[in-house]
């Protein structure tokens, strides 16, 4: 019984790294080519972009890790929806869909023994 709860506690640890970290250097990306004047568009995108930056530093931290998955969920979701809305197939943006299901699996699985709110 131990040993499961150890290997549990070890695979929220690595999920929260592994979601957490991806949101954080996603987010870093879009926001560190930004210029130019600025537009609905640039704005959402940079919106959309510094919520997935904050969702994964507090996902890698531990803090409010169900509910940082949970807007990380969201916020991710969008290009996913957009595209749907227009006619792409529903396994047309792999990368986001893979993102969405880990950040969904972490909102879930919660931040696990080592997360900073314990």
């Amino acid at each position: 019984m131990a040993a499961s709860k150890t290997r549990t506690d070890w695979a929220l640890f690595l999920l929260r790294l592994a979601v957490g970290g991806m949101a954080v250097m996603h987010g870093f990306e879009i926001l560190r080519r930004a210029h130019g004047a600025i537009t609905f568009a640039q704005a959402s995108t940079w919106g959309f972009a510094l919520g997935e930056l904050v969702c994964g530093a507090l996902i890698l931290l531990g803090v409010w890790v169900a509910l940082a998955g949970g807007v990380l969920v969201v916020v991710l979701s969008w290009p996913l929806v957009h595209g749907w809305m227009h006619g792409a197939g529903p396994l047309s943006n792999l990368p986001a869909l893979f993102r969405l299901l880990v950040g969904l699996a972490c909102a879930v699985g919660g931040g696990g023994k080592w997360a900073l709110e314990k």
